[in-house]
């Protein structure tokens, strides 16, 4: 069994960093041992060979007991990242978080000078979020406020390139362990934010909504509109514009994908989040007719759920309920939060305390790309806690609004997003990792979003 020997500080951080890379990631089996008289990251192979990273954050830092860790302060977020190459790099370069340039190979040793658990740790425990307090107007974090953006590496799977540069040199020492071999997988993801235009509006509604369009906006598709209204009141759904969910499921299937469709439950802010109740028998129906094609449910937690810890257990107890009266029995359960909302570290440890297995919320709403730095599943860390959570992050990586529409990266959906989003897939791939993709039922109305959907799946 390898050993890996820690510093006496720091330790739970330290744990979760190296267990994630070596056990999760690697697949490797290890004993941790936690020192005073050590300095570094000291990993000793069962042939006696040993890897020395040196430790270039933790170590000198205040450690406080059952407080606040001391690295939480935004001046501890680095100003500059280096790019360095050697021999054990999986690409041209690598960004280095936290570190040098420093690097000794022998025959029996390796003394690496780029500390790849600091670094990676900063990825994944997203600290940065917590420390930086610059927000948008729906209180998200902004892609253009990382480190990652700032220094133009947002665009990589940083945390991939670390673990596979540990890889490279525990294979150079003779590593007796073989690592885990994982395989590319694409997960495409639904938030239903409305299942239906028409066919959930209750007459009052209708006629007034049909009053408004003709005198006060003067919109020529009213009637048309009402008249769809009246098809979908007596049962016609398959007519309601937003009812693309056979079409969705139709393509996905057809690419041999099982689909994920996040559904609200408890919509309290009518202006944000979506206006349907989750317990009418349209929706109900839907639910259950998305399982039986073998498709999964997950909860799309409200607009303000985000820190809302009791919120958030009300929602998903609900969908969970209305779930069991329909036949929906899954023995895992999905979350994604409302206009991807998320408040590092309060909305990780709610969803974690309310039973919630996975989460697929990390990704910027403004900038397509790797926000935690890494293209696989991962378990998340409570920074104020200073403990590993059950719940386990599967990245967003690619949101079609994102990409598509002017107010963010204005792509369009023609040839440049559809170059984007396979670059996206393509490092995905290189990496083993999951390609994770959110496309709404609205956005599957539009022929060419339709297309360039089907062509990202056939990549």
């Amino acid at each position: 069994m390898i050993s890996v020997q820690i510093p006496d500080n720091f330790v739970p951080e330290r744990a979760y960093i190296v267990d994630t890379l070596l056990s999760k990631f690697l697949g490797l089996d290890y004993k941790l041992t936690r020192r005073n008289d050590v300095l570094n990251y000291e990993i000793i192979l069962e042939n006696g060979r040993s890897l020395v990273f040196r430790d270039q954050f933790f170590l000198n830092l205040d450690d406080k007991p059952g407080g606040m860790a001391g690295y939480l302060d935004v001046r501890m977020i680095p100003t500059k990242t280096v790019f360095l190459k050697n021999k054990f790099t999986p690409l041209r370069d690598i960004p280095v978080i936290f570190g040098s340039e420093e690097m000794h190979i022998g025959r029996d040793s390796i003394i690496c000078g780029i500390d790849i658990f600091a670094s990676a740790f900063f990825m994944l425990a997203r600290w940065e979020e917590y420390a930086n307090k610059k927000r948008d107007i729906h209180d998200r974090f902004p892609a253009h406020e990382s480190l990652a953006y700032k220094q133009d590496f947002l665009h990589r799977v940083v945390v991939n390139e670390y673990v596979e540069m540990l890889w490279s040199m525990l294979s150079y020492l003779k590593c007796a362990q073989g690592r885990k071999i994982k395989k590319f997988k694409t997960f495409v993801t639904h938030d239903v934010d409305a299942p239906f235009l028409h066919a959930m509006k209750t007459p009052f509604i209708a006629i007034k909504q049909l009053g408004g369009d003709l005198i006060k906006r003067k919109d020529l598709n009213a009637l048309k509109n009402f008249n769809s209204w009246l098809k979908t009141s007596y049962g016609h759904t398959e007519i309601d514009p937003y009812n693309t969910f056979d079409c969705i499921m139709d393509i996905d299937e057809k690419f041999g994908l099982q689909g994920s469709f996040f559904f609200m439950t408890d919509c309290k802010q009518p202006q944000f989040d979506g206006d349907y109740n989750i317990r009418h028998k349209l929706v109900r129906k839907l639910m259950a007719r998305i399982h039986r094609r073998g498709h999964d449910i997950g909860l799309h937690s409200s607009y303000g759920s985000f820190d809302d810890q009791r919120q958030i257990k009300r929602e998903l107890d609900i969908l969970k309920a209305v779930c069991l009266e329909e036949g929906v029995d899954q023995k895992l359960w999905m979350n994604r939060q409302h206009f991807l909302r998320w408040d590092t570290p309060a909305t990780s440890t709610n969803l974690d305390n309310a039973g919630m297995d996975y989460d697929l919320t990390l990704s910027y709403a403004d900038i397509s790309g790797f926000r935690c730095g890494v293209c696989n599943e991962f378990p998340l860390f409570d920074i104020l806690a200073r403990k590993t959570l059950n719940l386990r992050e599967r990245p967003l990586l690619v949101m079609e609004c994102t990409v598509i529409d002017d107010r963010y990266m204005g792509l369009g959906s023609g040839f440049k997003a559809c170059s984007y989003i396979k670059t996206v897939k393509d490092t995905c791939r290189r990496f083993n990792g999951d390609f994770v993709v959110l496309w709404h039922n609205t956005r599957f109305i539009d022929p060419r979003e339709r297309q360039l959907y089907s062509l990202i799946m056939e990549a």
